[in-house]
């Protein structure tokens, strides 16, 4: 028999009899593997001539180091969205049609987090790239404070619960939330004071792999400097 939208609560009553709760999980699960995975595919191997040496091995390797950084970072911040969520459910033994619907977006941003990953790493150099990073992660904590909420108020969690627990698990998601907020207007912000000036996220920032195009241009090239000397003497 159908039960209306309201009327559920953590009692049996309202219980879903076709195992929502254990396929959310598991869709759950799926993507966050899945997104954890995909972290990797920016991670290549160098492809360099032959003959290969260690000097231009090492040299490359350390083009490749923003990735590879980015990489690590956003794993672990992956994984832990990942035991935050497995913290918030374990004490779950009902579902409600909107935690439902709400874990959705939760999960459409994590399976969207290789994205800013990649830029971050291909572009640690352009303050616009940390600043999205952190707009992603903001929502993903928002949405986590969100399914919080949903187990609160509709009294999801029938398993016993240590209250000290669940409060301290909610100050660790506004803290995550500040930090990432942080990200946002230091991003912004630090194009004119270099890419180096940003106080977080800053193990992911380093020099650009694919190099900066303005920086470029306004290197001074000897060869170029002694050419122009010498058409400007023969003038």
């Amino acid at each position: 028999m159908a039960t209306a939208e309201g009327d559920y609560t953590g009692s049996t009553r309202g219980k879903v009899e076709d195992n929502s709760l254990g396929r959310l999980l598991t869709l759950s699960d799926g993507v966050f593997a899945i997104a954890m995975t995909l972290l990797a595919l920016d991670l290549r191997v160098p492809e360099l001539p032959d003959p290969v040496t260690n000097t231009a091995l090492l040299d490359e390797l350390g083009r490749e180091l923003p990735s590879i950084l980015t990489f690590l970072l956003s794993f672990y911040v992956v994984a832990n969205y990942w035991f935050s969520h497995h913290r918030l459910m374990r004490s779950v033994t009902t579902t409600h049609p909107r935690l439902l619907r709400h874990t959705l977006p939760l999960l459409l941003v994590v399976a969207a987090m290789p994205f800013p990953t990649s830029l971050l790493g291909r572009y640690a150099s352009v303050p616009i790239a940390l600043a999205l990073y952190g707009v992603v992660n903001v929502l993903a904590v928002l949405l986590l404070l969100w399914l919080r909420h949903d187990v609160e108020s509709f009294r999801l969690a029938t398993a016993p619960v240590d209250p000290d627990e669940w409060r301290r698990f909610g100050w660790e998601l506004r803290g995550n939330l500040v930090v990432f907020l942080l990200c946002i207007p230091a991003g912004t912000s630090s194009e004119a004071k270099g890419p180096t000036s940003s106080p977080c996220c800053s193990s992911a920032t380093g020099p650009d792999r694919h190099g900066d195009a303005g920086s470029v241009e306004g290197r001074n090239d000897p060869e170029q400097d002694s050419a122009v000397a010498g058409v400007s003497a023969g003038g």
